[in-house]
């Protein structure tokens, strides 16, 4: 071998050590370990499960809330703020605790706060109470009493004409860590997915049942056109303005009246076989 490889191996067995060795004597992190509770990991397929109901959009904010608080081992409460762009009074669409409305409340009396900040700059915020003192003066004076001591607020886009968040509660000193914050994206980003999925699934349906009428409409119309054509030898167009003017005279629908003209000679023909 040679003798500068055995100082490259060495070099690199060196290395390799000193960062076992600081690794094992390092302590594991509380963070870290807690995270592989099953009460994380039932509450991430409870989530699961209600996204896979194409449940309603208020049934996926209530358990985006509920789950999210189950999930985060430091989280006591949370709620969802959705603030029309037009609108200077944004509501707690959903909450798990009764406090959340109280907490949100006073941000937006005082027009500032995380969930307010999250939704308008369109980026996670995560304070501890002394920063939030110094942030937000108004609001920390207001809620110096609930004993909330850490926030995180993640903003939630649910459609192009509200700003909202998902904010999150607690009453530890401690802070919101990374992880909390990456497990709070990766539920805001499943649930923006499912209200969008959701919205949009009904906007087809509604579009697809209009066309399916306005077919059935123009089909029928088009009957009684001919059956005009038949009975007084006019051309299409002429039958159409007949149509339209007897419409008129009795102030209904000229669709209403097609589907008269066609049932009345669909009568007649059974009759008369």
């Amino acid at each position: 071998m040679n003798p500068d490889d055995i100082v490259d191996a060495r070099a690199a067995d060196d290395f390799d050590g000193e960062i076992l060795s600081a690794l094992s004597a390092r302590p594991r992190s509380r963070a870290a370990e807690r995270y592989f509770a099953e009460d994380t990991f039932e509450a991430l397929d409870v989530f699961r499960g209600i996204l896979l109901e194409h449940s309603r959009f208020e049934t996926v904010l209530q358990g985006l809330c509920e789950q999210v608080v189950a999930a985060i081992p430091d989280a006591d409460m949370a709620g969802v703020t959705l603030q029309h762009h037009d609108s200077a009074n944004p509501p707690t669409a959903a909450y798990s605790d009764a406090r959340v409305v109280d907490i949100d409340a006073d941000q937006y009396a005082a027009d500032e706060g995380p969930c307010l900040e999250a939704a308008r700059t369109n980026r996670i915020v995560c304070v501890r109470v002394e920063e939030v003192a110094a942030r937000w003066p108004k609001f920390a004076s207001a809620v110096a009493g609930v004993g909330v001591n850490s926030y995180l607020s993640a903003p939630l886009a649910v459609d192009s004409g509200h700003a909202g968040s998902l904010n999150i509660y607690s009453f530890d000193g401690d802070g919101f860590s990374d992880i909390d914050e990456v497990l709070v994206t990766m539920f805001v980003t499943a649930a923006e997915a499912a209200v969008w999925n959701s919205r949009h699934t009904e906007e087809a349906k509604k579009e697809t049942a209009g066309l399916r009428v306005a077919m059935r409409t123009r089909a029928t119309i088009e009957q009684a056109k001919g059956i005009l054509i038949a009975v007084r030898g006019i051309s299409p167009e002429a039958a159409f303005a007949a149509l339209s003017e007897q419409s008129q005279r009795e102030n209904i629908r000229v669709s209403v009246l097609a589907a008269r003209v066609v049932a009345s000679a669909m009568d007649y023909v059974r009759e008369n076989r």
